[in-house]
């Protein structure tokens, strides 16, 4: 019986994603950006203050990072165990750390060009240059990322963080609605935490530890 390496090796490597935390994640750095905005929705938090702004985003990228980093060693590994991946796999991860970079810089270079005002207002659709080139940048970035890592809830994941800040300020141009930001990020982050933590719930059920196992044979015999 002949063994297919390279699609054992891609079942392995999409264990990566069965426990959620990368959902958990993505869905947390996407709230980052919506949450500052539902807060000024209800005069919850003042754009007056640079600092306010900013500090509610860094502190959730703050919670994610630290719950993907402390997830992964303490939750998923002692589960799922390492995998030692091959030249065609490593490749493709350095592909994805390339996209990573560009996208960062990307990022910063939009922020400080908007910083400088070099970007126009907005025009007819009341939406900024600068979360037009997000969108843009999430969809093709995330999309290539999905490809390279076999992980296909990411195209889902690429249309909401598109759509998020681009539709919100179109709503808030273009309609009455009371809380365009909380609506729309309902249904955009929303989504990815719910699928994140069911997926995770999932994991930690069909992948208890050893110990567990053990305590769990003990009082059933």
């Amino acid at each position: 019986m002949k063994l297919n390496f390279k699609a054992l090796e891609k079942r392995a490597y999409r264990s990566f994603f069965k426990d959620g935390i990368y959902d958990v994640f993505l869905g947390l750095i996407l709230l980052s950006f919506g949450l500052p905005l539902i807060l000024n929705e209800f005069s919850l938090l003042d754009y007056v203050t640079i600092t306010m702004p900013l500090l509610v985003p860094i502190i959730i990228l703050a919670v994610a990072l630290l719950f993907m980093i402390f997830g992964k060693k303490y939750i998923t590994t002692p589960r799922l165990g390492t995998v030692h991946f091959g030249k065609s796999r490593k490749r493709k991860m350095m592909h994805v750390k390339l996209l990573l970079v560009i996208s960062v810089l990307i990022g910063v270079i939009t922020f400080f060009l908007s910083l400088f005002k070099v970007f126009p207002v907005g025009g007819a659709t009341g939406i900024p240059i600068p979360f037009l080139i997000f969108g843009i940048q999430a969809l093709l970035v995330f999309s290539f990322m999905a490809y390279f890592m076999d992980f296909t809830r990411l195209y889902l994941y690429a249309l909401l963080f598109a759509v998020s800040l681009p539709l919100t300020f179109w709503l808030k141009k273009n309609t009455s609605l009371p809380y365009p930001s909380l609506l729309v990020f309902s249904f955009t982050a929303g989504p990815i935490l719910i699928i994140g933590c069911i997926v995770f719930i999932r994991f930690l059920t069909r992948f208890p530890l050893k110990k567990e196992l053990g305590v769990a044979n003990e009082q059933a015999k």
